[in-house]
C-alpha cells in the first residue's frame, strides 16, 4: 500500500468525522424558525427561576431548617445571574455577528453548566467534582436541545408563574408570622425590659474596667461602676455557634449538641426567648453574624422577630448556593477581601443594628426582650473613621487589617508577629467604636424613658488570640485569651452598683439570671424554667457562696485552619476554679495558676500532679453528671 493512499484515507476519515460533527450540530442547533421574544428572554428566566426554587429548598432541607425568605433570595439571585449571562451572551453574539439565537443558547447552556453541578452537590454531597460537572454538561445540552426544538412552550408559563408565586408567599411569611405570634402572647406583666448586648470576639482584658491600659471603653466602664462586673466570666466555648446556643438555653455545648460548624440548635430545646414569651414579652434579635447566630441555625425559635441581615447583598450572595459557588471559585486566596465586601462585614455595623433595634422597640408597648450581636470587633477588623486610626497613624491600616486577616488566621507567618501591634491597634479602635455605639443606643432608650426600666447585660461570646501560644484568632483552643469574656449586669434599683464578683462564672447562667431578675411571683407565668443558677446569688449574699459550680468550656475537633491548633485532631475541654485553669487537649493535661500566671505560659501539671488529677476527675464528673438533651 502506498503512502499516498494512506494519507488520502486519513484525510477522508478526518473529513468524515468533521462532516458528521457538523451535521449533528446543524441538526440539533441549526434553528431556522424566526426568533421570538419568549425565546430570547422568557425561557432563560423560567429556567433560572425554577433552579432557584429547587436549589433553595434543597439547601434549606440539607441544613434541616426551611427559612422561607432564603428560598425567595435564591430565586432572585438565580434570575439575576441568568439576566447578566443573557446580556453578555447577546453582546457576544452581536460582536461576533452571529445569530442572536446562538447567544441565547449560549446563555442558557452556560447558566445550566453553573447551576446543575451545584444542584447535584446539594442533593448528593459526596459526588465527585468531575462527575458533577459532567452531569451539568449533559443537562445543559439537553435543555438547549429542547428549547431549540420548540418543546418548551408547553411548560414555560408555569416555570415562571410557580417560582413567582413562591417568592411572593415566602416574602410575606415573616411579617405574617410575627403578627400572629404577637396576637397570641399572654397578658404583659409589670416586669422590666431586657437588653442583652453581645460583642462578638471581645476579649475581657482589652476593656477599661478590666484593667486595660488604653481607655478603649469609657462608657462600658460607667456601666460597670453602676452595676455588677464579673471578673472571671468564662464562655462555654471559644467560637460563636456553641457559645450563643449555651447563652440562650442554659445548657453546655455537649448538652445542646451544637458543637460543630454544621450543627443547628434544635427547636425542641426550651430557650430564653421561649421563657420570655411565656411571660408576655415581645422578643427580637438583631445579629450581624448571619453565619452562626442566625435564623438558619435554629435561633429563630423563641424570637418573634429575628433580623440576621442575610438579606443584605453580601449575605444573599454568600448564602445562595449558585452565587456562593461562584464567589468561592473567584476568591480562593482572598478570604479577607471577600468577607469585607461580600460577607458579614458588609451586612450591618453597630450603628445599623442600633437603628433597627430602636425602630422595632418603638413598635409596641409591651415589655421587650432583645438580643443584639455586634460584629465590628470580629476579623477582618475594619472600624469606620476616626476609629480605624484612633490608635494608629498608619495610612494603610485598612489594607493591613485585611492582609493580616487573610494570612495570619490560616497559617501564621513570621510577619504576623511583626504586624501584631498594628492589628491590636485596629482591634482596640473597633472596641472604642462599639463602646460609643452602646452609649448612643442606651442614650436613645433613656431619652424615650425606656432605659430606667430595662435590664442591660453586656458580654461576649468568646475572646481572641493575638499570637498567644503561637495561635491567632479563635475556635482553636481554650486558653484564657479565647474564653474569658466581659460580663456586666446593669439595672439601677435591681442590681447593686460598683460590685465586682471574683468567683468564676459561666455565661451559660445568663438565662437563669434573667428569669430570676424578671420573676413576677406568678407561678403560672414563671413556669418555664431553664437550667443553670442565677448569678444574682453572688451579689446578693454578704458572704462568699460556697459550692458554686466551676465553669466548663468545650471545643469540638475542627479542621478549619491551622494544623497546629490544639483542636485540629481532637476535642478540647477545660474547667476554671478560683485558683487554677485546667485544660485537657490532645490527650495532654495542662494546668495554669491564674493568680501568678494570667498569660498561661507555664504548665504546672508536673509540679502539681495531685491538682491536675483532681481537676481532670472533676471535669469528667461535671460532664457526666448531666445527660445530653439535644
Amino acid at each position: 500500500m502506498s503512502l499516498s493512499g494512506s494519507r488520502a484515507k486519513t484525510e477522508s476519515d478526518a473529513g468524515g468525522w468533521s462532516n458528521s460533527l457538523l451535521s449533528f450540530w446543524r441538526r440539533e442547533f441549526g434553528r431556522t424558525d424566526p426568533t421570538r421574544v419568549g425565546d430570547l428572554v422568557f425561557f432563560p428566566i423560567c429556567i433560572s427561576a425554577t433552579f432557584g426554587v429547587i436549589t433553595g429548598v434543597c439547601f434549606a432541607a440539607r441544613a434541616r431548617f426551611l427559612d422561607p425568605a432564603f428560598v425567595a433570595y435564591s430565586i432572585g439571585v438565580d434570575v439575576g445571574l441568568q439576566i447578566v449571562i443573557l446580556l453578555l451572551a447577546l453582546l457576544l453574539a452581536f460582536i461576533t455577528r452571529r445569530r442572536v439565537w446562538s447567544g441565547v443558547l449560549f446563555a442558557i447552556g452556560f447558566f445550566c453548566l453553573l447551576a446543575i453541578p451545584d444542584f447535584v452537590k446539594l442533593v448528593l454531597p459526596g459526588v465527585a467534582h468531575l462527575l458533577a460537572w459532567f452531569i451539568g454538561l449533559l443537562g445543559a445540552f439537553q435543555i438547549v436541545r429542547a428549547v431549540n426544538r420548540n418543546r418548551h412552550s408547553r411548560f414555560a408559563l408555569w416555570m415562571i408563574a410557580g417560582p413567582a408565586l413562591v417568592a411572593v408567599c415566602v416574602l410575606a411569611y415573616a411579617p405574617v408570622r410575627e403578627t400572629s405570634q404577637r396576637a397570641t402572647l399572654p397578658a404583659p406583666l409589670n416586669t422590666p425590659n431586657v437588653l442583652i448586648i453581645i460583642v462578638d470576639t471581645l476579649r475581657a482584658d482589652h476593656l477599661s474596667p478590666y484593667g486595660y491600659a488604653r481607655d478603649t471603653s469609657p462608657y462600658v466602664n460607667q456601666l460597670a461602676q453602676q452595676g455588677v462586673l464579673f471578673e472571671h466570666a468564662i464562655a462555654p466555648s471559644s467560637w460563636t455557634l456553641p457559645s450563643h446556643a449555651s447563652m440562650l438555653t442554659g445548657l453546655y455545648p455537649y448538652q445542646t449538641g451544637v458543637e460543630n460548624d454544621k450543627d443547628i440548635l434544635s427547636g425542641s430545646l426550651p430557650n430564653l426567648g421561649d421563657a420570655m414569651e411565656s411571660r408576655g414579652y415581645r422578643t427580637a434579635a438583631f445579629s450581624a453574624n448571619y453565619y452562626f447566630f442566625s435564623r438558619s441555625r435554629g435561633f429563630i425559635h423563641g424570637f418573634t422577630h429575628f433580623e440576621d441581615y442575610a438579606q443584605s447583598i453580601g449575605g444573599i450572595l454568600e448564602k445562595v448556593p449558585l452565587s456562593q459557588f461562584i464567589l468561592k471559585k473567584l476568591s480562593q486566596s482572598t478570604w479577607g477581601w471577600k468577607t469585607a465586601f461580600f460577607g458579614v462585614k458588609n451586612a450591618a455595623n453597630a450603628e445599623q443594628i442600633n437603628e433597627d433595634a430602636m425602630d422595632w422597640i418603638e413598635t409596641g408597648r409591651r415589655p421587650f426582650f432583645v438580643v443584639l450581636n455586634y460584629m465590628d470587633v470580629h476579623a477582618p477588623v475594619l472600624p469606620p473613621e476616626p476609629y480605624l486610626h484612633i490608635y494608629t497613624k498608619r495610612t494603610d491600616a485598612w489594607n493591613e487589617s485585611l492582609h493580616f486577616d487573610s494570612t495570619c488566621y490560616n497559617v501564621p507567618k513570621e510577619l504576623c508577629e511583626t504586624e501584631r501591634p498594628e492589628f491590636i491597634d485596629t482591634y482596640d479602635g473597633a472596641i472604642r467604636y462599639v463602646d460609643l455605639s452602646i452609649q448612643h443606643l442606651l442614650s436613645q432608650l433613656n431619652d424615650r424613658g425606656i432605659l430606667r426600666n430595662t435590664i442591660v447585660v453586656f458580654t461576649s461570646d468568646h475572646g481572641q488570640e493575638f499570637g498567644d501560644h503561637l495561635l491567632w484568632g479563635h475556635h482553636k483552643s481554650l486558653y484564657r485569651s479565647e474564653i474569658q469574656v466581659p460580663l456586666i449586669i446593669w439595672k439601677p434599683g435591681l442590681v447593686p452598683p460598683s460590685v465586682r464578683v471574683q468567683t468564676p462564672v459561666t455565661t451559660t447562667d445568663i438565662p437563669a439570671t434573667i428569669l430570676d431578675l424578671t420573676s413576677s411571683g406568678d407561678n403560672q407565668a414563671d413556669n418555664l424554667a431553664l437550667p443553670g443558677r442565677s448569678l444574682a446569688a453572688l451579689w446578693n449574699s454578704s458572704q462568699p457562696v460556697s459550692g458554686w459550680p466551676e465553669p466548663i468550656s468545650e471545643l469540638a475537633r475542627l479542621h478549619w485552619f491551622d494544623k497546629r491548633a490544639p483542636n485540629y485532631d481532637s476535642p478540647v475541654r477545660s474547667i476554671v476554679t478560683p485558683e487554677w485553669h485546667f485544660i485537657r487537649q490532645q490527650d495532654k493535661d495542662l494546668l495554669f495558676d491564674l493568680k501568678t500566671d494570667p498569660d498561661e505560659t507555664h504548665d504546672q501539671c508536673s509540679n502539681q500532679p495531685a491538682v491536675c488529677t483532681a481537676l481532670r476527675l472533676r471535669l469528667q464528673a461535671a460532664e457526666g453528671s448531666q445527660t445530653q438533651v439535644h
